[in-house]
C-alpha cells in the first residue's frame, strides 16, 4: 500500500473517501479540498444518520453525486479529551472499511480546525501509524485463495495547505519505516515457534549486513567460554541450539553509543517447573528480541548519529535429559552466582547474561532491554500499559519521553531496596525467584539490575502488551503487538 500526501481539490478519481471529525465540527462542515457537491452529501449523511462526532462513531454512504463512490465519517469525540491513540484508531478503522467494500484508492480527510490546531508532523504520525498498522493481517497459514484478499493500494492524505503538506512530509519516511518495522516485529511473534526457532532469528539478522550493519552470532562454545552459564543453562533442555545475536549499527563520529537487548524465548515450556496453562501462548515470549531485531531494521534504514547495538538471546526452555533444576547454582558472565528456585523464570537469566556482555563489550551510554518478563506486570497494569524501570532517572525520561512520541504507553515502577533484597541469595549470591509471589515484576527487575553495573539502564516489561487479548482497527485477533518498536526508533532518531 502506498501513502501520499497533498493539498487543494482532490485529484484524479478515488474510490472512497474518510473525513476523521470532532464532534463540534459536524454542525457546521468546512473541508476546503471538498467540492459543494461531496459536501451536500456528507451533510446529507450526517443527517439522516444523526452522525454526532462522537469517538468511535462511524457511518458510511454510497454516492453518485460526491467524488468518489464511498464517503465514510469517522467520529474523533470531544477536542478537549482528544488523545493520539483516536487518530491512530480512526485511521485504522476507515482503511478497513474501505478495504472491506472493495476500494482501491481512498482520500483521507480532516476538518481544517484538526489540522490548524495540531501540527501537521504528529498529525501525520498517526495517521500513517493507523494506517500501516491496520493494512496489516497474519493469514500466511491459511487456505483462502488470492482472489478473496481485498487489498488497498493507494491512500492519500489531504492537509488544508501547501506549508503543512511540506511539513507533514518531513515526517513521512521515518512514520512509515516505524510502522512498518513494528509490523515485522508482528510477524516474527505470531509465526510458531517451529518456524521462528534461533536459527530463524539469526538469519534474518543477518540479513542486516546487506543494509551495513554488522552482525555477529555466538554459537553455544563461544558463550562457554564467556561465561554465559545462566543463558546456557536455561538452554539445557532443549535440542535448539542457543545463538546471542549482536548486530552493531556505528555510523562515522558517533557520539554516544545505545544498547537496546531483547528477550528472545523463541517457546517457553516453564522447564521443570513447567507450565500448567496457557503454554500455547509461549510462543510469544520471544517478542522483547522480535522488538530489538525489528527496530534495528529501522535504523538501518533510518541512520541515526548515534551508535546502537541490538543483542537478542535466543534460547528455548524445554525438557529433557538435561535439563536445568531447581535448586542448581550456576556462576553469571559477570561472575555473581545464582541458584535456581524456578526453571520457568527463564528471562530475567537470559537477560543477565546478555546485560552483562553488552555492558563489558560495548560499554553503552545507555541500555534498554525489552522482555515478556512476569505475568506480574500484567496483573499489575492490565494489557494496556508496559512496565517500565530503571536505575537511572535521567535515562528513564528520556526513555519515557520516547514511548509519549511514539504512542506507546509506558508506566514507571520501582525497584526498592527491598525488592533487592527479596533476590538475595542464601547458598548462592543470588536467587532468580524470590521465596514470595508480592511484586514480581518489582523483583524482577531487581534481579536484572544486578548485571548492568552503573550503565544507565531502563528495563521494559512488555508482557502486558506484547499479546493483547483485546482487538482493535489496529490490532487484529491473536497476533503479536509489536510492543517497543517505535519506542526505540524514537528514542534514538530525534
Amino acid at each position: 500500500m502506498k501513502i501520499n500526501t497533498s493539498t487543494g481539490v482532490i485529484k484524479g478519481k478515488t474510490d472512497a473517501i474518510a473525513v476523521c471529525l470532532f464532534d463540534d465540527e459536524v454542525k457546521t462542515l468546512k473541508i476546503p479540498s471538498l467540492d459543494s457537491k461531496t459536501l451536500q452529501e456528507l451533510t446529507k449523511l450526517i443527517a439522516a444518520s444523526k452522525f454526532a462526532g462522537k469517538k468511535d462513531e462511524q457511518v458510511l454512504q454510497y454516492s453518485q453525486q460526491a467524488a468518489a463512490p464511498l464517503l465514510i465519517l469517522h467520529g474523533l469525540g470531544s477536542r478537549k479529551e482528544f488523545k493520539w491513540q483516536q487518530l491512530r484508531l480512526a485511521a485504522g478503522a476507515v482503511l478497513r472499511v474501505a478495504r472491506d467494500k472493495n476500494a482501491k484508492t481512498l482520500a483521507l480527510f480532516s476538518a481544517d480546525k484538526l489540522v490548524e490546531e495540531l501540527s501537521a508532523e504528529d498529525v501525520t504520525k498517526a495517521l500513517v501509524h493507523g494506517l500501516v498498522l491496520g493494512n496489516w493481517r497474519f493469514d500466511q497459514y491459511r487456505k483462502t485463495p488470492m482472489k478473496e484478499i481485498k487489498e488497498l493500494t493507494q491512500v492519500t492524505i489531504y492537509y488544508s495547505s501547501a506549508a503543512r503538506q511540506r511539513a507533514a512530509e518531513s515526517k513521512l519516511e521515518a512514520a512509515l519505516v516505524s510502522a512498518e518495522s513494528q509490523n515485522l516485529a508482528r510477524e516474527y511473534g505470531t509465526h510458531p515457534a517451529n518456524i521462528v526457532n534461533t536459527e530463524y532469528l539469526a538469519a534474518e539478522a543477518k540479513k542486516l549486513s546487506r543494509r551495513g550493519i554488522k552482525v555477529t552470532v555466538l554459537d553455544k562454545n563461544q558463550m562457554k567460554r564467556l561465561g554465559m552459564n545462566l543463558l546456557l543453562a536455561v538452554s539445557k533442555g532443549s535440542a535448539m541450539p542457543p545463538k546471542l545475536i549482536v548486530m552493531d549499527y556505528h555510523p562515522r563520529n558517533a557520539k554516544k553509543t545505545y544498547a537496546f537487548v531483547g528477550k528472545g524465548l523463541v517457546f517457553d515450556s516453564g522447564g521443570l517447573n513447567i507450565k500448567v496453562a496457557s503454554m500455547e501462548e509461549m510462543k510469544s515470549d520471544m517478542c522483547g528480541g522480535a522488538a530489538v531485531l525489528a527496530a534495528m531494521n529501522g535504523i538501518a534504514q533510518l541512520k541515526p548519529k548515534y551508535r546502537v547495538i541490538g543483542v537478542i538471546a535466543a534460547v528455548e526452555n524445554a525438557v529433557g535429559p538435561d535439563s536445568y533444576r531447581p535448586s542448581d547454582i550456576y556462576t553469571a558472565m559477570n561472575g555473581k552466582t545464582v541458584e535456581i528456585m524456578n526453571t520457568d523464570a527463564e528471562g530475567r537469566l537470559v537477560l543477565a547474561d546478555a546485560l552483562a556482555y553488552t555492558v563489558k563489550t560495548f560499554k553503552p551510554d545507555g541500555i534498554v532491554d525489552l522482555a515478556t518478563l512476569t505475568g506480574a506486570a500484567v496483573v499489575s497494569l492490565g494489557q494496556m500499559c508496559d512496565a517500565v524501570f530503571t536505575n537511572n532517572d535521567n535515562w528513564r525520561r528520556e526513555v519515557m519521553d520516547a514511548a509519549e512520541r511514539a504512542g506507546e504507553r509506558v508506566w514507571h515502577l520501582p525497584i526498592f531496596e527491598e525488592h533487592s533484597k527479596d533476590m538475595e541469595g542464601e547458598t548462592a549470591e543470588l536467587r532468580n525467584f524470590p521465596m514470595h509471589r508480592w511484586g514480581g515484576a518489582c523483583t524482577a527487575a531487581a534481579f536484572l539490575k544486578e548485571f548492568v553495573d552503573d550503565t544507565p539502564w531502563v528495563h521494559i516489561d512488555i508482557a502486558p502488551t506484547a499479546f493483547p487479548g483485546k482487538v482493535s482497527s489496529i490490532q487484529p485477533k491473536a497476533t503479536a503487538a509489536g510492543s517497543g518498536v517505535r519506542t526505540l526508533l524514537e528514542l534514538v532518531t530525534r
